[in-house]
């Protein structure tokens, strides 16, 4: 499991409402933890009154979302108030199973930006993290062309010319040449695989209907 924000051993939460009862002017819900099993949840609808009939008989029957607590930098300002709760399930367990190194993957596919603009864009950017190599000590463009020339043996230069290298230019036009940008978790660069490939998740706690 990865470290998230605050020391929470879960990537975030959602505080699930009943949609009938809000209309009523009432706020009736409950947080609710990702991951989770179907039946808490079935348990958290049993509580806030889905299923229940209202004054005229009909049942409650449609939830949404209201607010959400979110410990996973960059997470908060995707999610909506109707996302699919299995969805949300399986994008949580996913983070929960990530290594240290594949959670840092994340983050910087998350602040780059390239495959996050929905909750579905970043399921599949959870399973396709090696689009990203990170290099957690490079942080400018100094560093990158120091690292390509004296790591990398990427050129041969003479010790007496070391000092007259312009290291931060030639890590310039590294980057521009593999499209690699510096993230807070390092420089990051594309691997070149930028086809994802695109996940289906399947029905596993939604105790009924979405919204």
């Amino acid at each position: 499991m990865p470290y998230y924000d605050h020391d929470k051993d879960y990537p975030f939460a959602a505080f699930i409402t009943n949609l009938g009862k809000y209309n009523e002017g009432e706020l009736v819900g409950e947080w609710v933890k990702f991951p989770t099993t179907a039946e808490e949840l079935k348990e958290v609808f049993k509580r806030i009154g889905i299923g229940q009939k209202d004054d005229f008989g009909q049942p409650y029957e449609e939830w949404f979302i209201t607010d959400y607590d979110c410990y996973v930098d960059g997470l908060y300002s995707k999610l909506g108030e109707y996302e699919n709760l299995d969805e949300l399930n399986y994008l949580a367990s996913k983070l929960d199973e990530m290594s240290e190194s594949e959670y840092a993957q994340f983050q910087a596919g998350m602040e780059m930006g390239d495959h996050c603009g929905s909750l579905q864009e970043i399921i599949n950017l959870t399973e396709n993290l090696d689009c990203y190599e990170v290099y957690p000590d490079i942080h400018d463009y100094d560093d990158l062309g120091r690292y390509y020339i004296e790591e990398l043996d990427v050129m041969q230069v003479p010790e007496h010319l070391q000092n007259y290298i312009d290291y931060e230019a030639y890590g310039r036009d590294v980057a521009l040449e593999e499209n690699g940008t510096f993230t807070d978790q390092g420089y990051v660069r594309d691997t070149g695989d930028s086809s994802m490939s695109i996940t289906t998740v399947s029905a596993a706690v939604s105790p009924t209907s979405t919204g």
